[in-house]
């Protein structure tokens, strides 16, 4: 089967690769928003940021320098990180994942955090910072294979914003039914 290529649209909001960027693949309903910690009140102003949707907080491990993340979840993701702001000193960055269309609800953004730290905690690349596994809800038929498409969908845009941590380090032994 022929693989096709991907576009992926990025809008700076201010015209540095520094500031709040959007991010998106053309065709789909996948949106993501990466904004520097000292600039989170700012996505107040976007409604998307207040979506269900998943989210990376990104910063380096002080003890070691090895680079950290944390993958969480919330169904309105600008107010889950203003506790985050409160409770977790070591991030810098963070990049949220919401769907354009509206349609992610609570068990699917359950679901792919699941699955996202599931995938950063086998590639070996990060140091992930959640304390635990979750675990992936029950999802209605088809749904899975839904939610698998949106996570193949983070994996590219995620690396396109320059982190790596979902990418397998040895491609050549990745189980494709894996993740």
């Amino acid at each position: 089967m022929r693989q096709f290529g991907k576009s992926i649209r990025l809008f700076l909001t201010d015209g540095t690769v520094t500031g709040i960027r959007f991010g998106e693949i053309v065709n789909q309903t996948i949106q993501s928003i990466s904004c520097p910690r000292n600039r989170i009140i700012e996505l107040s102003e976007y409604p998307e940021s207040s979506r269900p949707g998943v989210y990376f907080l990104f910063g380096i491990d002080e003890d070691t320098g090895d680079m950290k993340a944390y993958i969480g979840e919330a169904e309105n993701v600008y107010s889950r990180l203003q506790s985050h702001i409160l409770k977790k000193d070591f991030w810098s960055d963070v990049v949220i994942f919401v769907a354009k269309d509206e349609n992610l609800t609570k068990a699917h953004v359950k679901y792919l955090e699941s699955r996202l730290v599931e995938i950063a905690l086998r590639t070996q690349r990060y140091t992930i910072e959640n304390g635990n596994q979750p675990q992936a809800p029950s999802l209605p038929r088809g749904e899975p294979d839904t939610m698998e498409e949106f996570l193949y969908y983070i994996k590219l845009l995620i690396g396109t914003l320059g982190y790596r941590l979902l990418e397998d380090i040895n491609p050549a032994t990745h189980r494709p039914h894996q993740d």
